[in-house]
C-alpha cells in the first residue's frame, strides 16, 4: 500500500504525532509498504507557525488532491477540507481516508474550561474565535468525512460516536508505542526500593498537563518526609519557570532536565521512585508508559489517557482528577508501603513490555485493510 500521513506539526521525529507517525511507519515500511508525509515543513518556511496551522487545512487540499496514496492517514482537522471537496480519483478508486487522533481536541476543550473555572487557567476572549470555536468544527467535519476513525481511548471514542456524529462501525481505539530501546531494559524484581524516594514528572509543564496539582502534591510530601527529592524532565520551559512554583526552602529539592534524548531515559531515572502525572487532558500519554517501561510504578490523575494502561492497585495508584490531596496521599503509600511499591513497579514494567510498535502497526494496517474491504464491497 501507499500510506501518506499528514500531520499538523513540524518534522520532529520523536515528539508528538510526528514521533507517532514515525513509529508506525518503520513498521509499514518493514512490511513492504511505502510510507510519505505531508507537514508544516513542506510549506514555506518564511510563515510563521501559527500561520501554517490556520492554512495547513487548505494546503493539504491542494497537495491531497494529486497524491498518489492508497490511504491517507490524516491527525484530525487537517483533511477536512479535501474530503468536502474531493472527486474520484481519474487513476482509479480514491484513497481511503483514515482520521487519527492524537489527543481530542474536544476533550481539551473541556478541560480547559473546566480548569479556568477552577481558577488554574485564563482564557482570552480571542480563545473561542479559533480554537473554543471553528477549530472544534473543523475536527468534528473531519472524523465525520473519514472511512475510518481512529483514537486513543474509550472516552474518545464514545464522545466522537455520542456528539460528533461518528458511527460505531467507523470508530476504532488504537494505542501508541514505545521505541525497541525502552523495551526489554534489565529489570531487577527483587530490587528494593531507593533509599531516598523521588518522584518524577515526565513531560511539558503546561496547565492542563495538571502542574499546579503535582507541585502541591509534592510540597506536601516535602513537608511531610524532609528526604524527598523530584524530577521534571522535558518541561520545555526554563527551571526557573518550575522552581518558581515551588516555596523557596524546597527548590534545592527539586531538578529540572529542561530537555532531554529519549536514549537517556532509562539512565535519568534509575534513582527515581514513581513517575507522577496530574495531566487534567489526555489521549494516550506516553511519558508515564517509558517511565513504567523503566521501571516505576505510575500514580496518576483518573483522566481517560492514562487509564488505558494504568490499572488502581495492580501497577499503579489512581487519584481524583484536580486533587492534590489525593495524589500525596496516594505517593505517601508508597512510601509507607514498600511491598506495594515493588508489587506494582514489577507490574508496571510488564505493563509497559506490551507496547511495541511493531504490534501496534500490524493492528493498524489490518484496520486500514478492513476499512478498503468493507469500502469495495457491493
Amino acid at each position: 500500500m501507499r500510506i501518506l500521513f499528514t500531520l499538523h506539526d513540524d518534522e520532529t521525529p520523536h515528539a508528538g504525532g510526528m514521533g507517532v507517525a514515525s513509529g508506525l511507519a518503520t513498521v509499514y515500511r518493514a512490511s513492504g509498504h511505502d510510507v510519505r508525509f505531508l507537514t508544516f515543513g513542506d510549506m514555506s518556511q518564511r510563515l510563521p507557525f501559527r500561520v501554517k496551522y490556520l492554512l495547513f487545512p487548505e494546503f493539504s487540499a491542494w497537495r491531497l488532491f494529486s497524491a498518489a496514496a492508497d490511504v491517507i492517514d490524516a491527525s484530525c482537522g487537517d483533511a477536512w477540507l479535501w474530503a468536502r471537496l474531493r472527486r474520484p480519483h481519474k487513476e482509479g478508486p480514491r484513497p481511503l481516508l483514515v482520521t487519527r487522533s492524537h489527543g481530542l481536541l474536544h476533550i481539551a476543550d473541556q478541560a480547559r474550561r473546566a480548569e479556568a473555572t477552577r481558577g488554574g487557567i485564563d482564557l482570552s476572549w480571542k480563545y473561542p474565535l479559533y480554537w473554543g470555536g471553528p477549530r472544534l468544527r473543523e475536527v468534528a467535519a473531519s472524523f465525520r468525512a473519514a472511512d475510518l476513525c481512529l483514537f486513543l481511548n474509550d472516552y474518545e471514542r464514545d464522545f466522537a460516536v455520542g456528539e460528533l456524529g461518528v458511527t460505531e462501525e467507523r470508530a476504532r481505539i488504537v494505542d501508541n508505542g514505545l521505541p525497541g530501546f525502552l523495551l526489554g531494559l534489565p529489570f531487577d524484581k527483587e530490587a528494593q526500593p531507593p533509599q531516598q524516594f523521588s518522584v518524577v514528572h515526565v513531560g511539558s509543564y503546561l496547565p492542563l498537563k495538571g502542574v499546579r496539582y503535582a507541585v502541591a502534591a509534592i510540597e506536601t510530601l516535602f513537608e511531610r518526609y524532609p528526604q524527598t527529592r523530584a524530577l521534571f524532565i522535558g518541561c520545555g520551559c526554563s527551571p526557573d519557570r518550575v522552581l518558581g512554583d515551588f516555596q523557596p526552602q524546597n527548590r534545592a529539592r527539586v531538578r529540572v532536565e529542561q530537555n532531554y534524548r529519549r536514549e537517556q531515559l532509562a539512565d535519568l531515572l534509575a534513582d527515581q521512585s514513581v513517575v507522577l502525572s496530574a495531566t487534567l487532558k489526555e489521549g494516550f500519554p506516553l511519558g508515564i508508559l517509558e517511565a513504567m517501561a523503566c521501571g516505576l510504578p505510575a500514580v496518576t490523575a483518573a483522566t481517560p489517557g492514562p487509564l488505558q494502561y494504568v490499572e488502581d492497585e495492580v501497577n499503579g495508584l489512581i487519584a481524583p482528577a484536580a486533587d492534590s490531596e489525593g495524589l500525596a496521599a496516594a505517593l505517601e503509600r508508597l512510601i509507607g508501603e514498600p511491598s506495594l511499591h515493588r508489587r506494582l513497579r514489577v507490574a508496571a514494567y510488564r505493563t509497559a513490555q506490551r507496547y511495541s510498535w511493531q504490534r501496534i502497526g500490524s493492528e493498524t494496517l489490518t484496520l486500514y485493510q478492513q476499512a478498503l474491504g468493507k469500502r469495495q464491497r457491493p
